[in-house]
């Protein structure tokens, strides 16, 4: 890379602000799967944390048909397992705004989960799940509350779902990114939250899993003028923008993400 501008750091997606170590694409050329690897100097030069970044992306995500869905759940289930293994215990948290529904992804993704704790059989796999909202509705950091159910839970993964921003507006609602390295809630419309990762959750593994579903103002002006914008009003690049049809959006990439984690755990 040859250093991050304006654009890429108004975005989630490593792919948007890394170069990407392998990437692959299906024989349909419906599919697309890139790995970016942020080591220790490069998360320091960006300010991103370090750790292994996957991205999967499909055309078939906005398309409504679900049965066009299985070889992008399998793709993102077998990235969500790749970084988990040796855990039996699971904990899931949908993180973000449940009243407003771009931010409402985790939340409703985790009302599709097969939660199974206390029931589950003997040498299967163990989910639990929960949506701790938002300070601004409970007056209670969001960390606060999901490291004090790991304190209670104990699992030996924390999954957490959110919604991402992009750079791109070509990849709203059509790349899935998994990563290793947690989630700093907010953090790509500008939040300061302390980070959800195994260190700060004191847990042996956390895998973040999202999907693009804002983008700022600023990216679509400067894509619409060849990336020469100057001078953009601050109140205008600051607005971050959703689809029109985002209830839709949101609900198929909800159902995409509860469906790969079902599928990672064998539930």
């Amino acid at each position: 890379m040859n250093g991050a501008t304006k654009q890429q750091c108004r975005s989630d997606m490593a792919v948007e602000f890394a170069k990407s170590v392998s990437g692959s694409k299906s024989d349909a050329d419906t599919l697309s799967v890139t790995e970016v690897k942020v080591d220790a100097a490069l998360a320091a030069k960006l300010g991103r944390p370090e750790g292994r970044y996957v991205t999967v992306e499909s055309k078939y995500a906005l398309c409504g048909d679900r049965s066009n869905y299985m070889p992008l759940i399998e793709s993102i289930a077998g990235a969500i397992r790749s970084m988990c293994v040796g855990s039996k215990t699971f904990l899931a948290v949908g993180v973000g705004n449940p009243l407003l529904t771009a931010d409402a992804l985790g939340s409703r993704a985790v009302t599709l989960l097969k939660v199974n704790r206390g029931s589950r059989a003997v040498g299967s796999k163990e989910l639990s799940a929960f949506a701790p909202s938002v300070a601004g509705i409970t007056g209670i950091e969001s960390f606060d509350i999901v490291a004090g159910v790991c304190s209670i839970v104990k699992p030996d993964c924390v999954i957490i779902i959110d919604s991402l921003a992009s750079a791109a507006v070509s990849r709203i609602g059509t790349a899935f990114q998994i990563c290793d390295s947690g989630l700093t809630p907010g953090s790509g419309v500008g939040g300061k939250n302390r980070a959800l990762n195994a260190e700060n959750l004191k847990v042996r593994r956390t895998v973040s899993v999202g999907v693009p579903l804002v983008v700022h103002a600023e990216t679509i002006i400067r894509d619409a003028l060849g990336g020469k914008a100057e001078n953009i009003n601050p109140q205008v690049a600051d607005l971050v923008v959703t689809p029109k049809d985002i209830d839709m959006v949101m609900s198929e990439c909800a159902h995409i993400i509860a469906e790969s984690i079902n599928a990672a755990l064998s539930l």
